[in-house]
């Protein structure tokens, strides 16, 4: 698996759970600033367990990782 591949995936979620054009979603913008909510964050978090096989509890993923899909991307690359 590939960043380009992962995040791909990882904005057609946040787009789904945004309602908004995937286009409209940029791997550079930090994550809390595209609108997710809470509750839409936990979603995201669920995805990335199940759509990667990533156990996020013993990932090491901290929120560092989650600054921008690039920086996320390249965290679930490293870790799979």
């Amino acid at each position: 698996m590939n960043k380009d591949t992962v995040i791909e995936q990882l904005k057609e979620r946040i787009a789904f759970l945004l309602d908004k054009d995937v286009s409209t979603i940029s791997s550079d913008q930090p994550l809390h600033e595209m609108g997710l909510d809470s509750i839409a964050f936990v979603d995201l978090l669920v995805f990335i367990e199940k759509q990667f096989n990533l156990a996020l509890a013993s990932s090491g993923l901290n929120q560092e990782d989650f600054s921008s899909l690039n920086g996320l991307a390249q965290r679930i690359v490293r870790s799979t």
